[in-house]
């Protein structure tokens, strides 16, 4: 099983591997292979706490952001917000492959603007779009 943040499941369909730290983004990068080669993987939905992705950030504290207050602040706003328009609760478990359709499905470039508004990798996130070959992936079978 995953566990990933709420916000996460706009960032991964997006992931592009700039712009982040070397460990941060090999850790991305193995778990977006993960779930490519197994669509059905367990992902468990994290609101507010670290997950599976900040446990390789440089800027993760015992257990929460340390970057800036207004960033773990930030974060977990962000959280809550993806939650709640995917309609999901902490600690919920789904299939990789429902989770990020619905998210790739409800979360376009558009909208993203709005919920992703103060993330640092906005523009470059809506510039590359959702990955195809992991969409593809995803939906395999």
């Amino acid at each position: 099983m995953i566990k990933l943040r709420a916000h996460h499941l706009l960032c991964i369909p997006r992931f592009y591997s700039g712009g982040y730290d070397k460990t941060f983004a090999d850790n991305m990068k193995k778990i977006c292979l993960d779930i490519r080669k197994n669509p059905n993987t367990k992902i468990k939905v994290i609101i507010g706490k670290p997950d599976d992705l900040c446990n390789k950030c440089p800027y993760l504290g015992k257990d929460k952001c340390i970057q800036s207050r207004e960033i773990s602040k930030l974060t977990i706003v962000k959280d809550k917000e993806v939650a709640k328009y995917l309609k999901l609760k902490h600690n919920s478990v789904h299939k990789a492959r429902d989770i990020f359709n619905l998210s790739m499905e409800k979360v376009n470039d558009k909208n993203m603007r709005k919920a992703c508004k103060d993330c640092i990798f906005l523009e470059d996130c809506v510039k590359v779009g959702i990955n195809k070959s992991f969409q593809k992936d995803l939906n395999k079978n």
